[in-house]
Order: C-alpha cells, then structure tokens, then sequence
C-alpha cells in the first residue's frame, strides 16, 4: 500500500511539474537586456556656414565609440521593443543617445539574422572647430541588421552594421557690411549627419 500511494504522489508531482515547465518555456512575453559596443564612421559632407553670401561644406569626418544599453519586452522571444540609453564619444564631441528601439528576428531559431530600428535623440553637444561651429544634438535614428546566436540557455552573442542619422543643432553669425553699418543676424540652422558602423553584443532572455 505504502509502495502504491508514493508512485501515485510521483505521478501527481510529475504531471503538475510538466505543465509548469512547458509553461514557463511558452511564455508570450519575455524581458530582455541588450548590451553592446560600436564604432561609426562620418560619411558624406554637410553643410556649414554662410559668409559673404557663400554657404560652405565640410567633410563629416567624425568618428563615433558608443556603448549603450537597452531593456524591454519581446514577443515570443521574437518580435522585441525596448528603450536605451548610451553614451558616444566623437572626435569633436560627446552625446548620451536616448532612444526607443525595435527588434526582429527573422527565424525563431537559436541562431538567425536580425532587424533593428532606433529612434530618439543625442543629448550632448558638439564642440566647435575651425571648420564649424559648436551645437547640440538632435533627432536620431539607426537601422541595422545582424547575426545572433545562442551561447548559453539564455545568452545571445550578436554583431550587426548599421546606418545612423545624427542631427546637430547649431547657430552662427552671419555679418554683412555696407558702405553705411554693418548688419549682424544670428542664424540657426540643423546639420545632418550620416554614419555607417559596426557593433557586437550580448543579450539575456
């Protein structure tokens, strides 16, 4: 009797731990972190200040080291929306990127390619050269796809190329002489930056 009533407390515990189990391995949602590193290159020229009628260009030459982070939610392990923050060190500047992102992976394997979308703003400034002159940061937004794959049971090892858009807010004195005075107006006016870079990480799931 003794031997009957332990097997039927076995099976009982086995078919309540089998449910839980597979319940905890289905979950439809997900928390996840996502720590990276990347360096971006300046591409393309933008446009500067207008003196004497002539509105300048100069090269984006700036290079760009970020780490940031992010944490949000995914859908099946899948489908993931988060929010991150960072910091990027330029060559002629410092920006702490806080952003908005979305993930997606094309298969729902332990290794497949990715999509990534980010918007938000670099909060920082731009320091000011010989070439143009200082502002602070605007609007950003990245897209980028990547490989993953799984390391450990809930590690992912990633690395991803990326394009970035970095809008840089910046103002000048425009002065123009006449034979009478000389008029000073203060213009604003928003630089476009274009970037292409690389980035690895790791995520937990």
């Amino acid at each position: 009797m003794k031997k009957i009533t332990i097997i039927l407390l076995l099976l009982a515990v086995s078919t309540i731990a089998i449910p839980q189990e597979n319940t905890r391995k289905s979950r439809t949602f997900n928390y996840f972190n996502r720590t990276e590193a990347g360096v971006s290159f300046g591409v393309g020229n933008f446009k500067t200040n207008v003196l004497n009628g002539i509105q300048y260009t100069a090269k984006n030459n700036e290079i760009a080291v970020a780490f940031q982070t992010i944490n949000g939610i995914a859908y099946h392990g899948r489908i993931g929306i988060g929010i991150g923050v960072g910091v990027e060190s330029w060559r002629d500047g410092l920006f702490f990127p806080v952003f908005g992102q979305l993930h997606y992976d094309l298969r729902p394997r332990d290794k497949t390619f990715y999509g990534q979308l980010s918007l938000g703003s670099g909060i920082g400034n731009r320091y000011g050269t010989t070439f143009f002159q200082k502002g602070t940061g605007g609007l950003m937004f990245q897209a980028g796809i990547g490989y993953k794959m799984k390391v450990f049971k809930r590690l992912r090892f990633y690395y991803e190329v990326f394009y970035k858009y970095q809008s840089v807010n910046s103002a000048y004195e425009d002065k123009i002489s006449t034979s009478d005075t000389t008029i000073i107006r203060n213009i604003e006016y928003k630089v476009p930056l274009n970037f292409l870079g690389f980035k690895i990480g790791i995520s937990f799931y």
